[in-house]
């Protein structure tokens, strides 16, 4: 049974840092969404059955970005560490081809410093009073268990 007290609560409001964090995720996500696109219009080298797999993996992946994206305002800590995660990885992959790829680069270490700063570590923290479980919870006579 829903109470009012759990629809009365409110979420916590993102610390500006992690709001610009999330807008330049958001700027590398699209950025990296119009790339593939381009690549996947024009066929830059992407022949086959292997460029179709190459390009429906990266719309793939740019969908668990912006998932993740959007779970970090919610103060995912998982959410962040993906973000870094596939961020590296773009990173290795694309390090060799400069210009816009250096530049989404550094786009993507400043908005995955910025989710680390001390001033945002604490959005991500659990809070102290969470609702414990259903199953550690005490019985309560008014309230019968589903």
């Amino acid at each position: 049974m829903t109470t009012t007290n759990h629809l009365r609560r409110s979420r916590r409001t993102p610390p500006p840092v992690v709001r610009t964090a999330v807008v330049l995720w958001a700027v590398w996500l699209v950025v990296g969404v119009v790339s593939t696109v381009v690549v996947s219009v024009s066929g830059s080298g992407l022949t086959g059955f292997g460029g179709a797999l190459a390009i429906v993996l990266s719309f793939v992946v740019w969908a668990l970005v912006a998932a993740a994206t959007f779970l970090v305002l919610r103060g995912s800590a998982v959410a962040r560490i993906v973000l870094v995660a596939i961020a590296a990885l773009r990173a290795v992959l694309s390090i060799s081809d400069g210009g816009l790829s250096t530049a989404l680069i550094l786009l993507s270490v400043v908005a995955a410093v910025l989710l680390f700063l001390p001033s945002a570590r604490p959005f991500f923290r659990r809070a102290e009073g969470a609702e414990p479980s259903r199953a550690s919870r005490p019985a309560d006579p008014d309230h019968p268990r589903d």
